[in-house]
């Protein structure tokens, strides 16, 4: 007696393995092969977010890590089909032109194009409309980004049920299947159209706009700034920060426009700026980070609570506290921690 081999389908594990790839393989029964492409896309999407936006990370091997993994995805998902044993007829069967799970991975790539591979060409064209139309306003509305993620997988399991599949086809699994590649397609469309959202919460991007950073930081730098509500800035750190009400009456600064400078003096210490040094509670500042001279005097005074005293590392031409006073503590954006642009100047700002 010959056991029944069992069936696959081959676009169903196309369509799991685009949701994670190694998915498909894993379906297939390929568990080794299938883990093995879960750990490698995993580990070089997470080194390369890593390597993006560590203080210690390399911006230019983040995108290395990223390209590869995009090279593993495409590979991943013909090897799924591969691995499911069926042989290539990437149009399904050209007799019916109807392939059960074809049309739903059509429509994960864009919404409506499995329903014209079904002939359906209304549903088509309104799902096509409608979802392409939604992703690009949400570009400007990001608050439709759950709506459009919506309308994607209503998209893909719009194409399954009108598909005219042979019964004989289908199998038990068919609709757990469905509901595990529509579900998961709609949460890895939330979770990826989320990220940037994400991350500009915790890191803000800026561009060094003029020299008052030199050398530390060059014009044209490009930096990343962590928002942390918790921070409380050290002696040394690089901060951003909105123009104070001062800054903006004496160099005529844009309201709410951003500036980057070095903490010197903290909450309750006292700052003088003398014989070309800066001098902390009557100590020489161990540290001073400028390569020049300064060639002006300021205090002694002391920094007011909820205050701090910062000072540009191009002392002699800088607007910074010895200009426009000390920095009240709301004014803060966050620190700033890495320059991430342009490759040869990638490097941590942590101890600068």
């Amino acid at each position: 007696m010959v056991a029944q081999q069992k069936v696959q389908d081959c676009w169903l594990a196309v369509n799991l393995s685009g949701l994670l790839p190694g998915l498909g393989q894993c379906y297939a029964e390929q568990w080794t092969k299938g883990l093995i492409v879960i750990s490698v896309f995993v580990g070089l999407v997470a080194h390369g977010l890593w390597s993006l936006l560590a203080a210690d990370g390399n911006t230019t091997r983040a995108f290395w890590m990223f390209g590869i993994a995009g090279i593993v995805y495409l590979l991943n998902l013909w090897d799924a089909f591969a691995t499911a044993g069926r042989p290539l007829q990437p149009l399904g069967s050209k007799q019916r032109g109807n392939d059960l799970w074809y049309g739903v991975f059509l429509s994960q790539i864009l919404p409506g194009l499995g329903h014209l591979y079904l002939n359906q060409a209304i549903a088509g064209a309104v799902f096509l409309v409608i979802g392409v139309g939604l992703a690009i306003a949400t570009n400007y509305l990001p608050f439709l980004l759950p709506l459009s993620c919506a309308v994607w997988s209503i998209a893909g399991y719009h194409a399954y049920r009108v598909t005219p599949a042979s019964p004989g086809r289908l199998h038990s699994r068919s609709a757990k299947m469905l509901t595990v590649v529509v579900i998961g397609g709609l949460l890895l469309r939330l979770s990826v159209g989320s990220l940037p959202t994400w991350v500009d919460q915790a890191v803000m991007q800026c561009i060094v706009p003029s020299e008052s950073m030199v050398p530390t930081l060059q014009v044209n730098d490009r930096i990343f700034v962590s928002r942390d509500a918790r921070y409380q800035p050290k002696v040394g750190d690089i901060v951003v920060f909105t123009a104070p009400d001062k800054a903006v009456e004496i160099v005529e600064a844009e309201p709410n426009s951003l500036f980057v400078k070095r903490v010197i003096g903290l909450p309750g210490q006292e700052i003088a700026v003398r014989a070309g040094q800066v001098w902390v509670n009557k100590t020489l500042l161990p540290k001073d980070y400028a390569d020049v001279q300064i060639d002006y005097e300021w205090g002694p005074k002391r920094v007011p609570l909820n205050s701090y005293f910062v000072l540009g590392d191009n002392r002699n031409a800088s607007a910074d506290s010895h200009v426009w006073g000390f920095l009240p503590k709301e004014n803060l954006v966050g620190e700033a921690y890495k320059i991430y642009w342009p490759p040869e100047r990638v490097r941590s700002l942590m101890e600068s």
